[in-house]
């Protein structure tokens, strides 16, 4: 018996997400008639424990998990220790159409295998698309097989053999964490140990209320004159909510006011869903014009992620950006770098970058533009397996449009840059990767070298 269950979010194309999903339980059902579905789409969590208690009794040797939207890994973690069964994702793609990420189900998986992998418990995915033949041979492998997947090394380790003047020179950094990780996030997890021992770091803990006080009580001349100023650069700013924008503004100014009485290096906020639900906008453009001053603001309080970039700006003296990996093209031979909008106006190119609202929530600030071309170093401090490491590569941002609305840029990574991403969350990557333009992979190895962190490419 095969048990199967979907996962999904409340806050993306449901509808959408529904036709993808009877789409591929079709092709399950032609493949095995020995199937045992959960039918509701699993959005919560009493919804979720419905799900456990339908397959308590069913003697399922295996599941499929059709990752219909984004989700966090509370529940798969959950239902993995429970039933410790061998599972396979289905992940969706989408097209690139410059509007919204309706769905973005391959993040999700990524966060899924990440929580898993932290656990020694190894599974696999799939990225269903148009060709049928193909995923239904994916998916009958899976069933046939009678073995689990186990641990494989997908990473390559690389080694430094000198320390330049720029890492004996590198910052100890003040990092500035307002609020907590959203439940689920195991990507966003961080230990205070590791960042005493190797990078001498310091976390400032600051509430996620106090930021608001401090915000809301901006003056109106100063948001005005930010307002002024931003339009400069950003098309459509007089076309989003004006009043929510004016928020969203008093949280660049409540962050910059933050950053300066308390020394702050770096961010790691969390930017949802208490922005939107209690204050009334969005982070991501004031987070973005944070990026671009270089203190680097990761969202969904991601620590790790915020030091990342921190040693992007330092070693780089350049804007640096964290992302989601939210597309795979096998036959381009490409993968898309995405976030809702929080990339500094820097790495766009002259005259293209614009206001926009937030894809789910419908709120501004947002940047909307796609990541200029060039040559880049992608990079990210991991807990991969609970083992602290450095993993880092070069890539190629290619001159194409935006993907998805926000900001997004479609990467090559060389030869078999599908592999290489199926590699990558196959080993536990966070779902957050930093990147910067311009070539510093030797400078990351030589800092790894001097920290005694062990540096890895894929």
């Amino acid at each position: 018996m095969i048990g199967c269950f979907s996962l999904a979010r409340e806050t993306f194309d449901i509808k959408f997400a529904k036709k993808k999903l009877a789409t591929a339980k079709r092709i399950i059902k032609k493949l095995n008639k020995n199937i045992n579905f959960f039918d509701e789409l699993i959005t919560n969590d009493e919804i979720g424990k419905s799900a456990l208690k339908h397959f308590e009794n069913s003697k399922c040797t295996k599941f499929i998990v059709i990752q219909s939207t984004f989700t966090d890994a509370k529940f798969i973690s959950s239902f993995v220790k429970k039933f410790k069964k061998p599972v396979l994702f289905i992940s969706f793609k989408e097209k690139r159409s410059g509007g919204r990420l309706r769905l973005n189900s391959l993040c999700g998986v990524n966060l899924g295998l990440h929580a898993l992998i932290k656990s020694k418990f190894y599974s696999n995915f799939i990225i269903f698309t148009a060709e049928e033949r193909s995923i239904s041979n994916e998916i009958l492998k899976f069933i046939k097989n009678k073995n689990n997947f186990t641990k494989k090394n997908y990473l390559r380790k690389i080694n430094s053999k000198k320390i330049n003047k720029k890492i004996i020179e590198f910052k100890k950094p003040n990092l500035g964490l307002i609020g907590e990780r959203p439940e689920g996030f195991d990507t966003c997890d961080f230990n205070n140990e590791d960042l005493k021992s190797k990078f001498n770091a310091k976390i400032k803990r600051i509430k996620l209320q106090n930021l608001f006080n401090i915000s809301s009580k901006v003056d109106k001349k100063i948001i005005n004159e930010t307002k002024k100023n931003i339009s400069k650069n950003l098309k459509y700013i007089n076309q989003v909510n004006q009043k929510e924008l004016n928020k969203s503004i008093s949280l660049f100014h409540g962050l910059k006011n933050i950053q300066q009485k308390q020394n702050i290096d770096a961010f790691a906020v969390r930017c949802w869903p208490e922005m939107f639900t209690e204050y009334g906008c969005a982070s991501c453009g004031p987070m973005a014009m944070m990026n671009e001053n270089k203190i680097s603001s990761a969202c969904e309080a991601d620590v790790l992620g915020s030091l990342t970039c921190n040693i992007l700006n330092q070693l780089n003296n350049k804007p640096a950006l964290l992302v989601d990996i939210v597309d795979v093209d096998e036959r381009d031979n490409t993968t898309v770098f995405w976030h809702c909008g929080l990339a500094p106006i820097s790495m766009a190119e002259k005259n293209a970058p614009s206001a926009t609202v937030h894809s789910n929530r419908r709120k501004p600030l947002l940047h909307n533009f796609a990541f200029k071309s060039g040559d880049i170093t992608i990079f990210r401090i991991s807990k991969s397996e609970n083992k602290l490491k450095f993993i880092v590569m070069n890539g190629t941002v290619l001159k194409r449009k935006n993907s998805f609305s926000g900001t997004s840029g479609v990467i090559s990574l060389g030869k078999n840059t599908h592999k290489k991403i199926k590699n990558l969350f196959l080993s536990g990557l966070e779902h957050h990767v930093g990147f910067t333009y311009g070539n510093v992979l030797e400078d990351i190895k030589s800092l790894g070298k001097q920290l005694r962190i062990p540096t890895y490419t894929i």
